[in-house]
């Protein structure tokens, strides 16, 4: 089994509810860092076109996190939800036996009107005489008029729900493979361009990582992850099912909100890809920051040194030679990558540039 796909079945268990305990949350995480830290690779690599923005991040150490909507995958953090699945439980839940029941229990005061939001003694003694003067029919009649509409509501507010995911989660992705050359044909414009290697390990993703300073207003809490490939989209049915509860709760007034149960969930659902990007060998950064005036943003930077440069088959002499005095000035290693005449696999190699 390879580490992706235990990665796979450690996520899958891991259930974070609002306000889990310390204790709680460390034995669930805890766990989680620690096989991460023993499988990210001594290096992994960001390919980059050779222009004015690229230079200016290497220069500067920095590295941009970018919401999922600007990918080039537009299946990227996409929930699925079995939309025909939840619109039966819907019918279910409004079923006339259910509905009998719900009307027998509101008539003889078995359901309290207490939890609807900003009710009065006068208005819950309305909605009483209301439900009194209805028969059990009359009420499923008015309940289902509504049914219909469900479908078209599910419609609206699920692509609501996935692109606020795809709005919201903050990414930076890093690949394994330095020696594939569709990274150096699709990343780095066409092997004319350079890839920086960066060093993961010891839980230094970011100058923020190991800072004492946990209360500064300009942190950021990152965590890198290997992705996950899949024939199957992340099934978020069963949030699509507690959204649509909360919906219907909102609708008729009742206050009691329950919150979803696992705060992990858009984590899950970024780090899970088509198994046509397997040869990607992706790692991701997900990001965030309590300021919410760089949160808001659609990219922000985290600084982050390189430890060698990578240069590209077919880079312009004038890009290597800017960028040979960038490496030279962090000195860090230099390798230029080219093609092994002798050898049989469709591998690009490098070699160092002394």
């Amino acid at each position: 089994m390879s580490y992706r796909n235990e990665f796979e079945k450690i996520i899958e268990d891991i259930r974070l509810e609002p306000n889990t305990p310390k204790e709680e949350f460390d034995s669930k995480i805890l766990p989680l860092l620690q096989f991460i830290s023993n499988n990210v690779p001594e290096q992994l690599f960001k390919f980059r076109e050779c222009t004015e923005y690229s230079l200016d991040a290497f220069d500067k150490d920095e590295l941009w996190l970018s919401k999922a909507s600007l990918f080039n995958d537009l299946h990227d953090s996409l929930f699925f939800f079995d939309k025909s699945y939840i619109l039966k439980t819907i019918e279910e839940m409004f079923s006339s036996g259910n509905m009998l029941a719900l009307f027998e229990a509101l008539r003889s005061g078995q359901v309290s009107l207490e939890p609807i939001r900003q009710s009065t003694p006068d208005v819950q003694q309305r909605i009483s005489s209301i439900i009194s003067s209805l028969d059990a029919k009359q009420l499923t009649d008015i309940v289902w008029d509504s049914i219909p509409a469900f479908s078209t509501f599910l419609d609206q507010c699920f692509y609501s729900i996935k692109e606020s995911i795809r709005n919201s989660t903050k990414m930076v992705c890093l690949s394994e493979s330095i020696k594939s050359p569709l990274m150096w044909a699709h990343y780095a414009e066409n092997n004319k361009g350079f890839a920086l290697g960066y060093d993961f390990r010891n839980n230094e993703i970011t100058q923020c990582s190991n800072c004492p300073n946990r209360s500064c207003n300009n942190i950021k809490f990152a965590t890198i992850y290997p992705v996950i490939y899949s024939d199957k989209r992340f099934n978020a049915t069963s949030y699509g099912q507690w959204y649509v509860e909360q919906y219907l709760k909102n609708i008729l007034g009742i206050s009691e909100i329950a919150p979803y149960n696992d705060n992990f969930l858009f984590v899950k659902a970024a780090l899970h890809k088509s198994s046509d990007w397997a040869y990607e060998n992706e790692w991701r950064i997900i990001c965030s920051t309590p300021n919410p005036a760089v949160e808001s943003r659609d990219r922000y930077p985290i600084k982050k040194r390189p430890i060698a440069i990578y240069f590209g088959c077919q880079i312009p002499e004038i890009y290597r030679k800017m960028l040979i005095n960038i490496a030279d000035e962090k000195e860090i290693a230099k390798y230029q990558m080219y093609v092994k005449d002798y050898s049989s696999k469709y591998e690009l190699d490098f070699e160092p540039i002394q």
